[in-house]
């Protein structure tokens, strides 16, 4: 009886291990199945995504660090395409590389708008400089309308091309989606420009420094200087002569100067009188 007993006992195990590895196959074939769905799901959103439309400006090499608001499209500026077509026939030398990608559109824009880029006829064409030195010159950025909204974004730049002519000058200001504030000439004349800020001290109605009232613009040529600030009256740019040291100097000089001038001369005169009448 005892042997009888035992026998079954040593018949039970191998039944048990079996049912063991037919769950361990089965949680394997499982976990693949998992694995293998997962890879199929994600290999089906990459085709999705590489049929989805990509945008221009992202498909375009050098846009890495561009602010993802200057890749969108604005009446100011010109298209990605045009843009990179355009680039290096604009901004020729590497001091004009870190003009954020919004104003170099909207000054693709002019300059197609213009016929600077393909000249016809007896048209003036502008251009921006090649000489390095210069170059860090003729463009700056500011509040220059005094929006209550402006931030590090939305600033004007102000920019200064020259004529072909190698004499002249233009000056623009532009919004930061490239719309045209103010153009104006310099014939005969090569300026430089900076910015200064709200506040600063300046010359407006008369030789007294005062507050400016807004950001705004210093013109500056060989003999002269000009502050240009935005009138919200007019909508446009007012010029303000800049005077010298050297002219407030004159300007505040005393009436002594010229009379002791008179009386030197007249003493002079007056010797020349005496020597003549003792001869």
């Amino acid at each position: 009886m005892k042997r009888a007993f035992e026998e079954p006992e040593t018949e039970q195990v191998p039944k048990q291990k079996s049912k063991k590895k037919i769950y361990i196959v089965i949680g394997i074939v499982l976990l693949l199945v998992a694995v293998a769905g997962g890879g199929y799901y994600n290999y089906v959103q990459r085709q999705d995504l590489d049929a989805m439309p990509v945008d221009s400006a992202t498909a375009v090499d050098g846009f890495e660090n561009a602010d993802p608001k200057d890749l969108e499209e604005a009446d100011g500026w010109s298209s990605i395409d045009d843009y990179t077509h355009w680039n290096n026939a604009i901004f020729t030398i590497p001091e004009y590389d870190n003009i954020p990608l919004r104003y170099r559109r909207g000054i693709t824009k002019i300059f197609m708008g213009n016929g600077y880029l393909e000249p016809s006829g007896d048209k003036p064409i502008y251009k921006f400089t090649r000489i390095k030195d210069r170059a860090k010159s003729v463009f700056c950025y500011g509040n220059f309308t005094d929006r209550h909204d402006a931030d590090n974004w939305n600033k004007e730049m102000a920019f200064l091309v020259e004529k072909n002519d190698y004499q002249s000058s233009a000056i623009w200001i532009i919004s930061a989606k490239g719309d045209i504030l103010f153009w104006k000439e310099y014939s005969s004349e090569l300026p430089l420009i900076n910015s200064f800020k709200k506040g600063q001290k300046i010359f407006m109605d008369e030789m007294k420094l005062v507050p400016a009232p807004t950001d705004g613009i210093i013109v500056k040529n060989k003999n002269s200087k000009y502050a240009l600030i935005y009138n919200k009256g007019t909508k446009t740019f007012d010029t303000y002569y800049q005077y010298s040291d050297r002219e407030i100097k004159e300007a505040t000089a005393t009436e002594e100067v010229p009379y002791v001038e008179e009386l030197e001369d007249i003493t002079i005169d007056s010797a020349q009188t005496n020597t003549g009448n003792n001869e």
